[in-house]
């Protein structure tokens, strides 16, 4: 994370996972997407549209909106890594989506 990074991340809703994008990934992704705007205007207003700006405190933490935590947290979440940003699931439909991971 870049120090632009370091003020906050954005969340946002997917169909079964919470995204955590620092600013600096948001603004590369849609960087990417600038080259046709017009070329899925639908998932734009979407997924844009949901996106969050939440915070650090100063331990580094966030506080998720109820309606998000009730939808995407339970007792226990998983964080995925995914390059340049992270996931939030919950651990049975991370399980279903990509299935048990065998690491030994």
């Amino acid at each position: 994370m870049d120090a632009n990074d370091r003020a906050g991340i954005y969340l946002i809703p997917g169909k079964k996972c919470l995204f955590l994008w620092p600013k600096s990934f948001l603004l590369q992704y849609a960087s990417g997407k600038a080259s046709d705007p017009f070329g899925n205007l639908e998932f734009n207003r979407s997924f844009y549209s949901r996106a969050i700006f939440k915070a650090f405190d100063g331990t580094g933490r966030i506080v998720l909106p109820p309606k998000l935590a009730e939808r995407f947290l339970e007792r226990e979440i998983l964080i995925v890594g995914t390059g340049l940003s992270m996931e939030a699931w919950v651990p049975a439909a991370w399980n279903e989506q990509v299935g048990e991971l065998d690491v030994e």
